[in-house]
């Protein structure tokens, strides 16, 4: 009877750890599809859709020098980062914690306010940075 007892304690849970992972799973995917689409609007215009910093905006003969500076290519970040994804790194450029040129001053990130128009909420925007900081290291390229 004892012998019962655990193998039904032990399925309810191996059920119970299937069920979240698959919910995990689930809110993981949503993540990057709102991360993706965050991209495609406000990030793939310098860096391509691809990641690779082939993006319509970049010209490099433009009398704008912000947009002659050429856009990084995401996909190497974790490659130039001895095999880790610097996903610090990449929130702070988010963010414009860090000088980066072609992203404009920190008051006028290069793809406006979508970060900063929701001020009054400090976990959509976090969530807003989190899901494109996911999103950037799905895009990851395997190491050499």
């Amino acid at each position: 009877m004892n012998y019962m007892r655990w193998t039904v304690l032990t399925l309810a849970i191996c059920i119970g750890f299937a069920g979240h992972a698959q919910q995990t799973a689930k809110t993981r995917q949503q993540a990057n599809a709102a991360g993706k689409e965050l991209y495609r609007q406000h990030c793939s215009v310098c860096h391509g859709v691809d990641g690779k910093g082939n993006g319509s905006l970049y010209d490099a003969n433009s009398a704008d020098k912000s947009v002659r500076v050429p856009p990084a290519d995401l996909t190497l970040l974790s490659q130039r980062n001895a095999g880790k994804f610097p996903a610090a790194r990449v929130r702070d450029a988010i963010y414009s914690k860090g000088p980066i040129p072609a992203h404009g001053t920190p008051d006028m990130p290069a793809w406006g306010d979508v970060f900063y128009s929701s001020k009054s909420d400090p976990k959509l925007i976090e969530a807003r940075v989190r899901n494109l900081t996911a999103y950037v290291e799905s895009l990851q390229a395997p190491a050499k």
